[in-house]
């Protein structure tokens, strides 16, 4: 019988071929240097993306919409009210989400940027309700909040309602006036003055407290 014919297995032609440390070392920078650019140019576009005003109007808004989450959170805290009023608890709930998302906008970016899941949400705000974005936008939205609360407003002893509606309708006519370029200066001046007393800090940078 005939024998049958082998045939020697050809060489692969691919090869392996060792990488140089220095390139891989080149490579791996250029690749970290490409990602922290990216994530800088994501960073630097939300900036972009978001108006804010100057430092002392975001402060007046950060606090403003802080004290109305702490209200709002504390009226939470009545369980009872939410059997015998829900569509009332409901609405505190609705005023304690809004609050939260108001102070995103006027946060340092940087503040935001370490939370993911607050910089994912912020994100979600910015594609599907851009209107925060804008100076005016969130400043009709300050007052809606501020009608929000005069709704619980029945009688003057529900003072802590009134305070927080003439305080978020005080911070919404501030930031539509500076949306447009004529807020007062005077007016931005008390109102820093006022808050530098307050808070005991420098906010405009002057060298002077309450000044």
């Amino acid at each position: 019988s005939s024998s049958a014919h082998v045939v020697p297995a050809r060489p692969s032609a691919a090869r392996h071929i060792p990488r140089h440390p220095l390139l891989a070392a080149m490579v791996g920078g250029a690749t970290a240097a490409l990602s922290g650019a990216s994530a800088g140019f994501k960073e630097g576009m939300k900036d972009c993306d978001i108006e804010q005003g100057p430092s002392f109007l975001r402060y007046l808004g950060f606090i403003t919409a802080f004290a109305s989450l702490v209200c709002s959170v504390y009226k939470l805290t009545g369980i009872m009210s939410a059997i015998g009023h829900p569509v009332m608890y409901l609405l505190y709930g609705y005023i304690a989400v809004f609050a939260a998302s108001t102070m995103l906008f006027e946060a340092k970016h940087e503040w935001i940027e370490k939370i993911s899941f607050l910089s994912k949400y912020q994100d979600m705000l910015i594609k599907h309700c851009s209107f925060l974005t804008l100076m005016g936008g969130r400043g009709v939205f300050y007052i809606f909040q501020a009608t929000l609360w005069l709704t619980f407003s029945d009688s003057l002893g529900e003072i802590i309602y009134i305070a927080c509606a003439c305080a978020m309708g005080f911070i919404g006519l501030l930031h539509l006036l500076a949306h447009v370029g004529i807020m007062p200066s005077h007016l931005a001046s008390k109102a820093v003055a006022s808050f530098e007393k307050i808070s005991n800090k420098d906010l405009d940078g002057d060298g002077k407290v309450g000044a």
